[in-house]
């Protein structure tokens, strides 16, 4: 039997569904740490799970997409165009 395991079989066991986790850090000034905090406290969550879930729904919202890409696009064959299909958004 193999010590070595895959990633999928380590986060099988450790109950993640098969998916795999990637972590990365972010830097956030006091305003908005204090209002991820309260945000999160409000739904009962950890600030790094409201802050999932906030990248979530921005990722997958053509509108925030668009908003962010007008303002901040600075290379136009690069711009993403998300595309709908059976309510999952693909880009």
């Amino acid at each position: 039997m193999s010590l070595l395991k895959n990633r999928s079989e380590v986060s099988n066991e450790r109950n993640l569904g098969g998916k795999r986790c990637v972590r990365f850090s972010i830097s956030i000034n006091n305003e908005y740490d204090r209002k991820l905090s309260r945000l999160a406290t409000s739904c009962g969550m950890t600030k790094s799970e409201m802050a999932d879930q906030l990248l979530r729904i921005s990722l997958d919202s053509p509108h925030v997409l668009e908003w962010l890409q007008n303002k901040f696009n600075k290379v136009e064959e690069y711009r993403v165009r998300p595309t709908i299909i059976n309510d999952k958004v693909y880009y």
